[in-house]
Order: structure tokens, then C-alpha cells, then sequence
């Protein structure tokens, strides 16, 4: 048999939890101690015996809601999964067993600055970014990407990106599709500017920060991330790109 990756959304209860189970790992399990061993015994056990399980389940259930909220609106949460296919028959219909999730992406709609590269804000969130001086439209936004540590360097990253840029263009029938990252996220910079997103730049021609709320174990954070852009339908699509 061989594998292949398969892009959709997510099908079962257990679909939902190993999504959950790869995001907390990769955003809130204690990092330090891979690069320094500074890591608190006590922090580390105590995210072994509760911490963990608290915040897989806590994830698992956001994310079941949040599907369930925005269905049937311009909301799309993909798994990334690893399939055994049998090698005699690759072209069947009929996949084999499912090796798990490897990789998720999360996009929605969000407030992004018209003109991204004459625009500075320092918005925390939509519901700022709507008293904005700013001009601001809703615009396709990636606000989570991850693909396990494992099954990186695979492509798996592009697969998802390129999957949510072909439901913004396709399905949405939007022109422009945003990202936020962190700055120093430089797998997810490197990812996105191979992809051909192009950094915003604020008023004074420096990369534009906004700050975004995010979750880490169960509480929100403000913290500043970078906006990226990228224009995903052609001219001939009938869109001229400075109308927006």
C-alpha cells in the first residue's frame, strides 16, 4: 500500500479531537524545553497530570460549536489526513484506513484594511476594527495553520493554503485573502511569502502590525501579528483590483 493527503473538513468526533489534540500541542503545550531547558518542573508536570487534557477538551469543544455556529456561512475549518491506499488500485474511490490528522487550517471573515499597503491600525479585534478611522472590509482570513511536527517539509502547508484559497476565490467569490502571523512564526512567514503574500505596509512604509486576539491554554491573549495579503482572482475575472 501507499499514502496519500487528503484535504476536507472535518467528519467525526474523532476527527475534532485529533484536531485538538495537534493544535494544543503545537501552540500550548511548554516549548522552552527544546531550546533551552528552562521549562519549570513544576509547570511540566503539572501540564502532564491536568493542564493538557483540560485544554485538548476545552479545544475540542470550541471548535464542535464554532462548526455547528458557522455552518452555512463564510467559515472553513479543514484536517489534513494521512491515507493508506491500497497500491494495486490508487485511482479508486474508496480510500483505505485513515492514519489521523497531520495538518488543520482555520478561515473566516474578518475586518482587513482596505488598501493594505497605505493603511496603519492598531485594532484589536473586529469589533474595534468597526469604530476604526481606517477603511475596513471583510476579507477572507487565515487565522490558524499547523500541520504536525512530524509531516512537516511534506507540503502539507501548501495543500491546506492552496485548498482555502480555492474556496475564498470559488465558493466566496472573494478577491484578496488575508493572513495573520506572528512575527516570529518564521515557518508560517516563510510559508505564506512562498505562497505569494506580500506584507502589508503601514502609513509610514514599515511591515503593518495589528494586534489579534488569540487563545493559549484556555485564555485569551493579545498579542501583535503581521497582516499578509494576496489578490486570488485574475483580472479577467472581471474584479479590478483597486476597487478594494
Amino acid at each position: 500500500s501507499t499514502t496519500t493527503i487528503t484535504i476536507s473538513p472535518p467528519s467525526s468526533a474523532d476527527d475534532y479531537r485529533q484536531l485538538a489534540s495537534l493544535l494544543v500541542s503545537s501552540f500550548d503545550a511548554p516549548q522552552s524545553c527544546q531550546q533551552d531547558d528552562a521549562v519549570p518542573m513544576m509547570e511540566r508536570l503539572q501540564w502532564d497530570l491536568y493542564e493538557k487534557s483540560l485544554t485538548e477538551e476545552f479545544t475540542y469543544k470550541r471548535y464542535v460549536s464554532l462548526a455547528r455556529k458557522m455552518r452555512g456561512k463564510k467559515y472553513c475549518l479543514l484536517v489534513a489526513k494521512q491515507i493508506d491506499v491500497d497500491s494495486d488500485d490508487v485511482s479508486s474511490s474508496s480510500l483505505g484506513r485513515s492514519n489521523g490528522v497531520v495538518g488543520m487550517v482555520e478561515m473566516g471573515m474578518s475586518l482587513c484594511p482596505v488598501d493594505a499597503n497605505n493603511t496603519s491600525t492598531t485594532a484589536y479585534d473586529d469589533e474595534i476594527n468597526k469604530s476604526s478611522k481606517e477603511v475596513m472590509s471583510p476579507s477572507p482570513l487565515i487565522g490558524v495553520i499547523c500541520v504536525s511536527p512530524t509531516h512537516q517539509k511534506e507540503g502539507i502547508g501548501t495543500k491546506l493554503l492552496n485548498k482555502c484559497e480555492e474556496v475564498a476565490r470559488d465558493i466566496w467569490k472573494e478577491e484578496f485573502i488575508c493572513v495573520d502571523v506572528e512575527p516570529n512564526n518564521t515557518p508560517a512567514l516563510s510559508l505564506f511569502e512562498m505562497g505569494g503574500y506580500v506584507e502589508s505596509l503601514d502609513g509610514e512604509g514599515g511591515v503593518l502590525k495589528r494586534n489579534t486576539t488569540i487563545l493559549r491554554r484556555r485564555r485569551a491573549e493579545i498579542k501583535p501579528h503581521y497582516l499578509l495579503r494576496k489578490r486570488i482572482r485574475d483580472d479577467d475575472d472581471g474584479c479590478d483590483p483597486n476597487d478594494r
